[in-house]
């Protein structure tokens, strides 16, 4: 994860004192598609190529990174250029997303289309071991606060984790990063750090995942989305603690 280093007056225990520290970069990148501007996207600057990528495949413009014939991200990681193999259309409507940095989707909630899960099967004690993995591989990689960071999981371990200033971000850079690099892995299991809102919950099932957990708290809708598509939600995880708000029968040990 990008960082800068900066330095500022802090006020602890009744004192000032000078500090200096880690804080995220923010950075504005256009994506062009076929010679044209499309968007601009508010993201940390790595993972550039995966964030395009798999912000067209969740949108579900492209399907396979054989619909890119030419990627590019220039040096300073101003803009991203993508021609695709065939034509496609931008959205005429972008609707605004729940994500920090303004995030854009064309998806619509009036009839979700569904994806293939996935399948795991899990116990309280392996949700409790992934945390803490996620966890120690989120400390390694994020050099500051203030970074969402979202990992996949094949119900056994960590596979792949990407971090971001916009949570929505870091789905597309783990969709991506298969798209581009590993098409045949097939992720369970997805681990963040951001809530989980109604299009966090469809770009998980583009992913393929049967289980999604988070920190935070979803809401009536992504539950009941969760509940519609088969997907188990967990919400609110801490080391040994967790809620489970929908298909609690994935896990083996539930009496």
């Amino acid at each position: 994860m990008k960082s800068s280093e900066i330095s500022f007056i802090q006020y602890f225990d009744g004192k000032w004192q000078p500090k200096s520290g880690q804080i995220p970069i923010e950075q504005a990148v256009t994506l062009i598609v076929n010679g044209k501007p499309w968007m601009e996207m508010r993201c940390t600057p790595a993972m550039i190529a995966e964030l395009a990528v798999g912000f067209l495949y969740n949108e579900r413009l492209i399907y396979s990174a054989e619909d890119v014939a030419r990627l590019h991200v220039c040096d300073t990681a101003d803009f991203v250029e993508i021609d695709t193999a065939s034509p496609i259309n931008k959205p005429k409507t972008w609707i605004k997303t729940t994500g920090c940095g303004g995030g854009q989707t064309a998806q619509r909630l009036e009839q979700p289309e569904t994806s293939e899960l996935h399948e795991v099967t899990l116990t309280a004690d392996a949700v409790s071991s992934l945390l803490s993995e996620f966890m120690e591989a989120q400390n390694a990689q994020t050099t500051s606060r203030g970074v969402h960071c979202s990992a996949i999981s094949d119900g056994e371990r960590i596979l792949l984790l990407a971090d971001d200033v916009g949570r929505h971000n870091t789905l597309d850079k783990l969709m991506g990063y298969i798209l581009l690099n590993d098409p045949s892995l097939k992720p369970s299991l997805l681990l963040t750090t951001g809530r989980i809102s109604s299009e966090m919950l469809q770009k998980s099932a583009r992913l393929g995942v049967s289980v999604v957990i988070s920190f935070t708290s979803p809401n009536t809708l992504t539950v009941h989305l969760a509940e519609e598509i088969g997907m188990t939600l967990i919400g609110y995880a801490r080391g040994s603690r967790f809620n489970v708000y929908s298909h609690p029968e994935r896990f083996s040990d539930l009496g």
